[in-house]
């Protein structure tokens, strides 16, 4: 799971032209299996995305192909399969 806050400073104007470009290569790594839900709490200026790699580079490295990623603090947290899947 990646919790990405926003940076100190950011604002709408430095978001919102960075969503066209957001949304097509969060489908792209979605499309390649490397993420899959995204939420945002725009109150608390945080990010949750469920992301899957082999490893924590592997996913840092397709969170920061997301445009927005040059705006967050990105913090990564294993976590385990859901209860009653296959390990």
């Amino acid at each position: 799971m990646v919790v990405a806050t926003f940076k100190e400073g950011v604002t709408p104007e430095d978001i919102r032209p960075l969503i066209p470009e957001e949304q097509k290569q969060a489908k792209l790594l979605e499309d390649q299996g490397l993420i899959g839900s995204i939420k945002v709490a725009m109150p608390k200026k945080t990010v949750f995305i469920e992301a899957f790699g082999s490893d924590q580079e592997s996913v840092l490295h397709s969170i920061e192909t997301l445009p927005l990623a040059k705006l967050w603090n990105i913090e990564l947290f294993e976590t385990t399969p859901p209860a009653g899947s296959a390990f």
